[in-house]
């Protein structure tokens, strides 16, 4: 699994699920000129993830996607609400078909005051995570993987 691989299958899957954005990026840079609606995707931070039983390293990626609109266009707080609710939509659940990346796991979507840089535009911002397994496992050189067993009792009457 490639950092660089998921953040532009993101991007390319967000714009392409969601018509009305014009630009989406990932760590943009800031620039005078910008189509809008556009969307900015970054990785914000690696925790411990849970342990596959791999040897590969677990990690929990959080990522957030930035929604900036023209503060000046008619409905402009109805239109960057519902990309919000969009964008939360297309992560849920999404693993952007990339291998050893889990579901997304949406955590929220909130005005996203923070950035002086947009202060012009409106700007919502919406996190979520994923687990990542970054490495070779242990298991794939033998073809064996790990799986579950359950284990329980018939009872006959």
């Amino acid at each position: 699994m490639n950092l660089k691989d998921l953040h532009d299958k993101i991007c390319t899957t967000l714009k392409k699920e969601i018509s009305a954005i014009q630009t989406c990026e990932v760590y943009p840079a800031i620039r005078k000129e910008l189509l809008a609606p556009a969307l900015f995707v970054e990785l914000v931070s690696l925790e411990s993830g849970k342990d596959p039983g791999t040897e590969e390293l677990a990690l929990k990626a959080r990522f957030e996607a930035r929604i900036v609109t023209d503060s000046t266009i008619e409905n402009a707080p109805i239109i960057v609400r519902t990309l919000a609710a969009e964008v939360a939509r297309v992560v849920n659940k999404n693993t952007w078909n990339v291998e050893n990346v889990s579901p997304g796991e949406f955590i929220s979507a909130e005005i996203d005051g923070f950035r002086p840089e947009l202060d012009a535009y409106l700007l919502w911002l919406v996190e979520w995570s994923h687990q990542l397994h970054l490495g070779k496992s242990i298991w794939t050189e033998n073809k064996i993987k790990p799986h579950t067993i359950t284990i329980g009792e018939n009872v006959r009457e």
